[in-house]
């Protein structure tokens, strides 16, 4: 520690000092942020990692949902927001922003109409701050999809949120619908995984290469996947909130890690959203909080245990207490 910071602690004993160590609160980049202490789901939803540009505009940059924005003037007189705005969304297509001033009103404005991010103190940041796009593409999983959902609430009733349109919207592009739909529910402070599916590759394709066709060179070619025969995930959270961690360990490619967090349709936030995962991607799953989760995901297969290969799943498979295996005459 230095002078100054020895001075400050010098009412704790010497040991109790030698002990402490100080959190790093600095802003890490966008991939530590994703692979190291995890993000919101809702800023990646906004980030757009397809093309390699920003959403709405020609600036090659990432927008964040969360963020606070500055507003250029007129926009801010024609929607009636003050400034600052706090960045929301998306709409379809990632046309306009969703923002929110600071009395809670909500309007749709152009990309180019958001002026620069502020600091976490309030001041503006420099266009030289903000994260590229290719920074949020570069650490993106490949054939990962995490896109929005709208729940409505139900006064005196609940809440109404749909989960995906066969003809509309990301499984309709990519064309996936699955095959079979299933229910489960974590309790609090329980986990899933990691597991992982085995893509499936070509009869006398070297795996590696089929794979980076598949995800690098024709990324766009969704005719090539081999949905079934390969078993891929889509994920929805209907109650608590869980923390998504993804790790690519598909032959060929590098080791990716997405982090993320996810809220329940009991919780209306810009973190409700659905997760697509490919297979050759592992996934584990852990509840945040004291709240059991409820789940529902559908497979493009109907269920196969070969496909299913668990890593590092002890949490899972938990031995009883010595004791207790004593007691059942297993500790002999």
């Amino acid at each position: 520690m230095t002078k100054r910071e020895t001075n400050l602690w010098q009412g704790i004993a010497p040991g109790a000092q030698n002990a402490l160590t100080p959190r790093d609160y600095r802003m890490a980049s966008f991939a530590q942020e994703l692979a190291q202490r995890g993000m919101d789901a809702g800023e990646l939803v906004a980030a757009d990692h397809k093309q390699g540009q920003n959403v709405g505009g020609h600036r090659e940059l990432a927008y964040i949902t969360g963020t606070k924005y500055t507003l250029g003037p007129r926009t801010a007189d024609s929607t009636g927001l003050s400034n600052p705005v706090t960045l929301i969304g998306a709409t379809p297509g990632y046309k306009l922003a969703i923002v929110r001033d600071g009395t809670g009103k909500l309007a749709s404005v152009k990309f180019a109409n958001i002026g620069v991010p502020l600091n976490p103190d309030g001041t503006p940041s420099t266009v030289k701050d903000w994260p590229r796009a290719s920074e949020v593409k570069d650490p993106w999983i490949p054939g990962v999809e995490i896109f929005a959902r709208k729940i409505h609430p139900q006064r005196h009733r609940g809440c109404f949120g749909e989960f995906v349109r066969r003809d509309e919207g990301i499984l309709a592009r990519i064309g996936l619908w699955p095959k079979q739909w299933s229910a489960a529910r974590m309790f609090a402070s329980t986990a899933k995984g990691f597991h992982v599916h085995p893509p499936s590759v070509p009869e006398g394709s070297a795996a590696a290469d089929w794979l980076r066709r598949l995800f690098v060179d024709e990324p766009g070619n969704y005719s090539l996947r081999r949905y079934d025969d390969e078993q891929w995930d889509v994920m929805f959270f209907l109650q608590g909130t869980v923390e998504m961690i993804l790790c690519d360990v598909r032959a060929g490619f590098s080791k990716r890690i997405m982090r993320f967090f996810i809220d329940g349709d009991n919780h209306r936030s810009g973190n409700n959203v659905g997760v697509v995962v490919p297979p050759g991607v592992a996934h584990a799953i852990r509840v945040e909080g004291a709240e059991d989760v409820i789940m529902v995901y559908g497979t493009s297969t109907i269920f196969h245990p070969e496909f299913e290969g668990r890593i590092a799943s002890e949490v899972e498979t938990a031995e009883l207490p010595e004791s207790w295996q004593k007691f059942l005459g297993r500790g002999d």
